[in-house]
């Protein structure tokens, strides 16, 4: 017996002014199909303890990878049977019994076919059955823990860098800082980003324009390296720093500003300077020296040479050093035989030679390995002692002692010669 809303055709009529079931049902199936979600429909069973399929929309197929005819009419513990753990299951059966509304929140749905994120908003239809629209958001979770992670990683890299990192924006103001502020400047974060002329305040005023300079160029979308400069600190103390700077854009190629990276070289700028003082003594006591003081490697090419070896070839400290000593000292293409700096070089141990010259002078050459850190032989110093004027010395007095026999042999008298041959006969 058809009831007062049945038609002759058994299709349910709608009171005046409201659409039929079928309509409404019809609208539903094609709002269905159109939506970009996933939507499923189910029918409580065995007094909610389980839910059956009833429909499965084309945007579902596509995210459970399941066609339509192998999901309708069956349970949804045994399409899915990681639902009870994700917790949805649960949700059917609040929503079945109370008719409210639930949304399931964004969680790991997963079994032994397939993983994802999972957006679920479940509702009960008129008719009794629950229908669930959620969506795969497991790309924008993926994304956004990558993000997360970039962030969280940038954090960490950034404030635990030893450098001083900044951020510096297209206006020239601070945006970012990392905690190494307080250690270079002594000014802390707030203070820095709070400095409406960065970086005057910092930079000593000798090196002001420079810095100046450097940074218009970095507003300008320009990169630099290792430029020094002199920083005042909070306190009034001055150290040294190394600065390296670049542009930084967004994904759009938009520009964000710079990022400059600030090294305390302080304690390498004493070590130079100490250095450059040792050398300058180092070349003051050696240019005084009358020998002649080369420094080669273990190819016989001059590194160094004090002021006596450029002399004695007429030649700058400039024009020696890259040289060979024997093109400029022995005038060959190739090393010398005798060469003490081969010796050494080859032996580990001190050499000793003595030259003569084609411009007759005489020269005692001495010349001892140089080593690394290491130990390893990566040269020879030479020092070359002229011993000219000795031996022409030696040589008149060796001279000067046989004249002198010889006159004394020939002013002897008869008696005296007689006297040393009795002396002779007796003995």
């Amino acid at each position: 017996m058809a009831n007062e809303h049945t038609g002759p055709d058994n299709r349910t009529d709608a009171p005046h002014g409201t659409e039929s079931i079928d309509v409404v049902r019809a609208k539903l199936d094609a709002l269905m199909q159109r939506a970009s979600s996933g939507v499923a429909i189910y029918e409580a069973v065995k007094d909610g303890a389980d839910f059956v399929f009833v429909d499965f929309n084309r945007a579902a197929e596509k995210i459970e990878g399941l066609p339509r005819e192998k999901v309708v009419s069956r349970s949804v513990l045994e399409v899915f049977p990681g639902v009870e753990e994700f917790g949805l299951l649960e949700v059917f059966r609040r929503v079945w019994r109370t008719g409210t509304s639930e949304n399931h929140p964004v969680s790991v749905y997963k079994d032994a076919r397939i993983s994802g994120w999972r957006q679920n908003h479940v509702c009960k239809l008129p008719n009794g059955h629950v229908m669930a629209v959620y969506d795969d958001v497991t790309q924008d979770k993926r994304s956004e823990l990558a993000a997360r992670m970039s962030e969280q990683c940038f954090r960490a890299i950034a404030n635990y860098t030893y450098d001083w990192e900044v951020w510096v924006g297209p206006t020239g103001r601070v945006l970012w800082t990392n905690p190494a502020v307080v250690r270079v400047t002594g000014y802390t974060i707030r203070e820095l980003m709070g400095m409406r002329n960065y970086p005057e305040p910092l930079v000593h005023e000798e090196d002001a324009e420079r810095v100046r300079r450097a940074f218009h160029s970095a507003l300008r979308g320009g990169t630099g390296t290792e430029m020094h400069f002199r920083l005042r600190r909070k306190d009034g103390r001055v150290v040294w720093g190394e600065m390296s700077w670049q542009p930084i854009y967004d994904e759009s190629s938009n520009a964000l500003g710079h990022r400059q990276s600030i090294r305390d070289i302080t304690a390498r700028k004493v070590v130079e300077h100490a250095l450059r003082q040792a050398e300058r003594e180092k070349e003051t006591i050696l240019d005084s020296l009358t020998e002649l003081v080369i420094h080669q490697d273990k190819d016989l090419k001059i590194l160094w040479a004090n002021r006596a070896a450029c002399e004695s070839v007429g030649r700058s400290r400039a024009q020696i050093i890259g040289q060979y000593c024997y093109h400029l000292w022995a005038e060959g293409d190739e090393p010398c035989k005798d060469c003490p700096v081969t010796e050494a070089v080859q032996t580990g141990h001190l050499a000793e030679v003595e030259k003569t010259t084609p411009d007759g002078r005489t020269w005692v050459v001495r010349a001892a390995p140089i080593r690394d850190e290491d130990g390893q032989i990566i040269g020879g110093a030479e020092v070359v002692q002229d011993i000219t004027r000795h031996k022409k010395t030696q040589k008149a007095l060796t001279e000067l002692q046989e004249e002198y026999r010889q006159l004394e042999a020939e002013i002897r008298t008869p008696e005296e010669t007689a006297g040393d041959t009795d002396t002779a006969s007796h003995s």
